[in-house]
């Protein structure tokens, strides 16, 4: 059994907590939390020791892993303190909030050679892994992704999702998700360009992201990509659309799903689970028990580069917003 500390008691840190109390590969053996009352709440709720002081969490609990769900700005001093005990991590997304910070936390990685996981999740789904085995070796010319949600019409969402500084608003929080797994994909992106708006609902008081934006991107390899997404969708909708000469694909992400065509045969895949959260913690502690770290699918070092795209992006649309003044 693999021993699993957490720190952050978000709605992540619940979430992955909740996941893991289902998995008997996995004993957590701590969780901690600066917020004396929540952290209170939480322990309570999974039955496990909390702390407010995260050295102590690690010299007492003795974890053979740590998943941290704090801001991406609050990661170094985290990673540093684990894995310069051998204690193996998994960091939520973003990796970082800058690449300098990315940087730093890359050397300690490097430096202690402990496993890592960056929790791009959808990189461990049936239908992604059907999808990349479909495609290889095959050409493709164009994408289409879309990712819409309704988070800025959710009244008791959390008011700090759309506080841009904090959070980084829909290209930090989600998009970063489908560059990642088109990269994955893919390939390396090579350029980016983009526009964004409010026209549902308008920047102001605590609202300081945009609800709705649309990229452009090309590959190193040539291809183009043309991504939407807004929180101002009263659904949930993700898919990633490949388009050639050769095949036409549909990845439905929501529902765990391949469906198209590929050389004039018709394609209907569907993943039966689709427990994205569980699969990838499971692959984290498969690779701690097996000494494997090829078993990790996104490693701390293949992030940055998805971090660059969504700063990138991020770039791309506040390029566009001063232009369009």
């Amino acid at each position: 059994m693999v021993r699993i500390a957490v720190v952050g008691t978000g709605w992540q840190g619940q979430g992955h907590l909740s996941t893991m109390k289902k998995m008997p590969e996995i004993e957590v053996v701590g969780v901690c939390e600066l917020n004396e009352e929540t952290l209170l709440k939480a322990a309570n709720k999974f039955a496990v020791k909390g702390f407010t002081d995260y050295v102590e969490m690690l010299e007492e609990s003795k974890p053979d892993g740590v998943i941290i769900c704090t801001p991406p700005e609050v990661r170094e001093f985290l990673v540093r303190e684990a894995a310069e005990r051998g204690i193996h991590c998994f960091i939520e997304k973003p990796p970082a909030k800058s690449l300098e910070m990315a940087k730093k936390v890359e050397e300690i990685l490097d430096r202690t050679g402990v496993i890592n996981s960056v929790g791009f999740m959808y990189r461990y789904s049936p239908a992604v892994a059907y999808l990349k085995e479909l495609i290889k070796g095959r050409r493709i010319a164009l994408v289409r992704s879309a990712m819409l949600d309704g988070l800025a019409l959710r009244p008791n969402w959390p008011r700090w999702f759309f506080n841009k500084e904090i959070s980084g608003g829909p290209v930090f929080d989600q998009a970063i998700h489908i560059f990642d797994l088109s990269r994955y994909l893919l390939g390396e992106v090579e350029r980016v360009t983009g526009f964004q708006d409010n026209l549902v609902v308008p920047k102001g008081g605590d609202f300081t992201v945009e609800d709705s934006f649309n990229l452009s991107m090309k590959y190193q390899n040539g291809i183009l990509q043309n991504h939407t997404h807004t929180w101002s969708y009263p659904d949930v909708f993700t898919q990633i659309e490949l388009i050639s000469d050769q095949l036409h694909l549909t990845l439905d992400l929501v529902k765990g799903s391949v469906t198209g065509k590929v050389e004039g045969e018709t394609i209907a895949f569907q993943t039966e689970e689709n427990a994205l959260y569980q699969l990838e913690l499971a692959a984290f502690a498969k690779a701690i028990k097996e000494k494997n770290p090829e078993l990790v699918l996104s490693t701390y070092k293949d992030s940055i580069q998805s971090l660059s795209v969504a700063l990138k992006a991020m770039d791309a649309l506040e390029v566009s917003t001063k232009i369009t003044r």
